[in-house]
């Protein structure tokens, strides 16, 4: 990174601080005014807020920038991922860096069916977190656009802002934001296991075997990850769980 990146990063970072600082009304319309800031300063063109919850994590979207990604829906939006997510597993872990999806995923993020699924649901393929707090019930500020991915600049430009996000969450009480966009559940270790055996063609005997666990453990299991991707069969689930890039192409075999 060259020596002017910080200087420009600087100068965006206090005009965001301007902003918030002129900004009046409760603490989800000063973090509205924050994120719009900050959506605008490193051309983004999506806004999302994202609390963990005991049973869930979030998703509500914020700032008042384009509000063309994503339909507005009366019921939240399931979303399934695994809990090893590359963007917000490092925050419920403890980490407060700034990540981007393409760089943590890497060049397989191009033909990433998860990348498919986020731009037909947000309308971005493009994510970058700021974490606001970390830990287990974590809230993280995550950007989207489509196209290229955020630059250096930009994540110096949000590490700088990182903390006015940090304050404002502080004096925040999340039972006052409005209600979520979607919901974000995971597949337990175990249940993505048996999603792995299933997908490979094997029988619940076969999966109880190879997982070291009972029949009926396995259809426990089984129940629990047709309900979270919302399907009744094998076929459907395996289908659905490829789309959402639970499991890779080559386990396929149903």
């Amino acid at each position: 990174m060259s020596t002017e990146v910080p200087i420009d990063a600087y100068r965006v970072a206090v005009e965001v601080l301007q902003r918030v600082a002129a900004s009046e009304g409760t603490a989800v319309e000063r973090l509205t005014h924050a994120v719009d800031a900050v959506v605008h300063a490193v051309r983004a063109e999506l806004g999302l807020v994202v609390h963990a919850r005991e049973d869930a994590w979030e998703v509500r979207r914020i700032g008042l920038g384009p509000a063309t990604a994503g339909p507005a829906r009366a019921e939240p939006l399931l979303r399934v991922v695994p809990r090893s997510d590359p963007l917000l597993a490092p925050v419920r872990d403890g980490q407060d860096a700034v990540r981007t999806m393409s760089r943590e995923v890497g060049p397989p993020w191009t033909g990433s069916p998860r990348r498919e699924e986020i731009r037909r649901v947000w309308g971005v393929d493009q994510l970058v977190t700021v974490p606001v707090r970390t830990g287990p019930s974590f809230v993280c500020v995550m950007l989207g656009r489509l196209g290229e991915d955020f630059t250096d600049d930009d994540l110096a430009v949000l590490s700088m802002v990182q903390p006015v996000l940090v304050a404002l969450n502080r004096i925040l009480d999340p039972d006052s934001m409005p209600d979520p966009e979607a919901r974000i559940v995971h597949l337990t270790t175990r249940e993505q296991v048996v999603l792995d055996l299933l997908a490979r063609g094997h029988t619940a005997a076969r999966i109880a075997h190879q997982a070291q666990i009972s029949p009926r453990t396995v259809h426990h299991h089984l129940a629990n990850i047709y309900g979270k991707l919302g399907v009744g069969d094998r076929l459907s689930a395996v289908n659905r769980a490829r789309s959402m890039g639970l499991i890779e192409a080559e386990s396929l075999h149903v």
